[in-house]
């Protein structure tokens, strides 16, 4: 409970204080099972629960597939936002996947910004370049908030190679609470909500929709939430977001459930859908888009999809699915899907987790670049662990103890 309690706690107290997101609670509450969602709570405060990981892990999968664009080895370095212990306070660090060492702290660029933050404010690209989120929040009313964007670089050393602000990255009275890179770097996507005029925001609230820049450029498109359509089921919001190489496809993991203009009704029965949208330079509206996984699909009923990224080439969607059924113990599985068809490819890695009400439990998952290197944050046998997927088996990265850990990438 002390744990659960800090993490949101993290998210929503800083220096400036963070805010919590609709995805900052609807996601911790996904990775506990538990599907109801408080429908317009404000954005002050937020506890959860928790409980151990039971019964023993399975390790069947085999090495993920390459598209010919992947690293000789996992990369060197990987970096995170963790809890010191010793400081009591969260540090967002570059580690060595070797050793687990810190080689260097990730600092603000800007005066009073939150950087980094709990729920994905940090995305990988290629030779170990990286865009954060960052976020000044004044307080009230709304135009006290804004977001900045920059990029940054971890050298062969482990160092931070100096920050620079992405053209076209201001984003004035939005908040930004989820990144992704292409590949390449060549486009981010960010989700970005707006506050109401009294510069609140509800914990269910409608983001605007997503951004995708030009990082040379400054372009940016919208992919916005509408329009809205009266009963009808629609986007509420984005758990994870990803961009083919080049940035030719954003791919967007979202909850797919009735909603007001404003404020999501998921009442937790959203379904959870994997959507392409091509030329993610153009922008549209997120109500369309190709299907290429539904959580409805899946061929296990009580199946539910908690993170989903597409590979570089536009081939395959690789997921974390939970198979929680009424009685026994739930999978965790991390597995390929085919983009064309939504059918299994193939298991990379599989974990038997408490049950649905006791003990499962998965924070997070996040992937290298060239879609080969897996981070995940869940359960193994009868405890958390933070490692990486290495040919069916967890590895173990640093901080061990995968309670220690708000959210990583290489």
């Amino acid at each position: 409970m002390d744990v659960d309690l800090r993490d949101l706690l993290d998210i929503a107290v800083g220096e400036p204080p963070h805010q919590v997101t609709a995805m900052a609670v609807r996601r911790t509450a996904r990775r506990r099972a538990v599907r109801a969602f408080a429908a317009s709570l404000a954005v002050v405060l937020a506890a959860g629960a928790t409980a151990a990981l039971a019964a023993g892990a399975i390790g069947n999968g085999t090495a993920p597939a390459t598209d010919g664009h992947a690293h000789a080895r996992a990369p060197s370095y990987y970096v995170g936002t963790f809890w010191d212990a010793k400081r009591r306070q969260s540090v967002f660090a570059v580690r060595a996947r070797a050793t687990g060492v810190v080689t260097a702290v990730i600092r603000s660029p800007l005066a009073h910004a939150n950087c980094g933050g709990g729920n994905v404010g940090v995305a990988a690209s290629a030779g170990q370049t990286y865009f954060m989120i960052c976020v000044t929040w004044q307080g009230k009313p709304a135009g006290g908030v804004e977001t900045r964007i920059y990029r940054f670089g971890v050298t062969r050393a482990g160092r931070i190679g100096g920050y620079s602000l992405v053209p076209g990255g201001v984003l004035k009275g939005l908040w930004a609470s989820n990144i992704a890179a292409a590949p390449d770097g060549s486009e981010v996507a960010v989700q970005v909500f707006r506050p109401d005029r009294s510069g609140g925001l509800a914990t269910n609230a409608i983001p605007v929709g997503i951004l995708v820049i030009n990082t040379q450029t400054g372009h940016s498109a919208l992919w916005r939430s509408g329009p809205y359509v009266p009963g009808a089921v629609q986007f509420a919001v984005a758990a994870d977001l990803s961009l083919t190489r080049h940035g030719r496809e954003l791919v967007v993991l979202g909850e797919r459930c009735h909603r007001s203009r404003s404020l999501a009704r998921c009442g937790g029965h959203a379904d959870m859908q994997v959507r392409a949208f091509s030329q993610a330079a153009r922008g549209g509206s997120l109500q369309r888009g190709r299907v290429l996984l539904r959580e409805s699909a899946l061929a296990q009923r009580s199946a539910t999809i908690s993170n989903a990224f597409i590979t570089p080439d536009g081939s395959a969607v690789t997921a974390a699915v939970a198979n929680c059924p009424s009685r026994g113990a739930c999978v965790l599985s991390v597995a390929r899907y085919s983009a064309a068809t939504g059918k299994t490819l193939r298991v990379l890695y599989q974990v038997r987790t408490g049950d649905l009400y006791r003990g499962y439990f998965e924070r997070f998952f996040a992937s290298d670049p060239s879609g080969r290197y897996l981070i995940l944050d869940a359960g193994a046998g009868s405890k958390r662990v933070n490692g990486w997927i290495d040919h069916g088996r967890l590895v173990p990265l640093t901080p061990a103890n995968g309670d220690d850990v708000v959210y990583e990438t290489w």
